[in-house]
């Protein structure tokens, strides 16, 4: 897998983005009580979910060819998180290590189809140079709603090559409601994660690897930095908290079919916790992967077809506080399976 060195593209930018939350306090005591409501900034390409005065989720969907720089920073769209009970961004954006990895989000490394192929994870982007590039693009806002329950938006978003051909339409739904928890400040994030990709090139293939492909979480830089990520896994799976690792050369078929995985990890002093549940629905085998240095996610080889869309479902519960036990991930990951039924 590829290294690539520490960037800061557009410094400025991206610290007014990344920190426009951090200052104030937040009123948790009235938590209750707050309503979601969605913050649309189409200058910026940022919408944000809030809470009562608190940030929950931003949807960063700029796309800004104006200079190199802009390029690397817009050249996909993605979710990012904020800590429940916080003003902190607890997934990573452009830069840092892997800058690919942004957030939550969803991509092959190996799209092909009649003609060309396309890799929607890295998107070809050169970072010395500007050239051909593979995108995923918004297209636009299709419905959102939010009241005192739950805040929902759902997006179009165009997957189009280096040759300026729309390959995928992906039409996403993103639903954020809370979950009770048992440490501070009471509650946490339930996102609720729909895709439905719709092929605009005839027969596609989707495929790559677990490490490039499928749909994943990104933790913040800081967890990169120390390489500090640890995971609980069902009953059955390797039970040491580190990174379990997989050669994909050696053990293809190894660390599949989890259900669910979770990551725990600390961003400025305070414990975030991140639960993945994937729709036993979805292809299988569904390969999991998981990495010291903070992103996790399954991946899964399928084909799309004209008229046959991909419907894709997933469930992220984020918390802060200690380390949920696997007994109570279980317990919930058995409800959101019941309720996919």
């Amino acid at each position: 897998m590829q290294r690539n060195t520490f960037h800061w593209f557009g410094f400025a930018s991206l610290i007014a983005v990344a920190f426009a939350w951090t200052v104030g306090p937040i009123d948790t005591a009235r938590a209750d009580d707050a309503r979601f409501s969605w913050k649309v900034d189409e200058k910026s390409g940022t919408a944000d979910l809030v809470c009562g005065d608190q940030p929950v989720v931003r949807y960063m969907f700029a796309y800004d060819t104006s200079s190199l720089e802009r390029i690397h920073e817009t050249y996909k769209v993605f979710h990012h998180v904020f800590g429940p009970g916080t003003r902190t961004l607890i997934t990573k954006g452009a830069g840092g290590h892997f800058p690919h990895h942004r957030g939550l989000y969803a991509a092959w490394n190996k799209t092909s189809y009649e003609g060309g192929s396309a890799d929607f994870w890295h998107c070809g982007i050169n970072l010395k140079a500007v050239g051909p590039f593979d995108s995923q693009r918004h297209s636009k806002i299709v419905s959102q709603s939010a009241d005192g329950k739950q805040g929902s938006m759902t997006t179009e978003i165009h997957w189009i090559d280096k040759k300026d051909q729309l390959i995928v339409v992906e039409t996403r739904t993103i639903s954020v409601s809370k979950y009770a928890t048992d440490a501070a400040p009471g509650y946490g994030w339930q996102i609720d994660w729909s895709t439905k990709l719709d092929s605009r090139k005839g027969v596609i293939t989707l495929d790559g690897d677990r490490q490039h492909a499928g749909f994943q979480f990104r933790a913040a830089q800081e967890v990169a930095d120390k390489n500090s990520a640890r995971y609980v896994r069902p009953s059955g799976f390797p039970e040491d908290p580190k990174a379990f690792e997989v050669d994909d050369r050696k053990d293809p078929n190894g660390h599949i079919n989890l259900g669910w995985l979770a990551m725990t990890y600390e961003v400025d002093g305070t414990r975030f916790n991140a639960e993945y549940f994937e729709d036993p629905a979805l292809p299988k085998p569904s390969r999991y992967s998981e990495r010291p240095y903070g992103r996790f996610g399954a991946f899964f080889q399928s084909k799309l077809e004209p008229e046959k869309p991909l419907m894709m479902k997933y469930r992220v519960n984020v918390s802060a506080g200690a380390t949920p036990s696997r007994e109570a991930i279980q317990k919930r990951y058995d409800s959101f399976v019941a309720g996919q039924k």
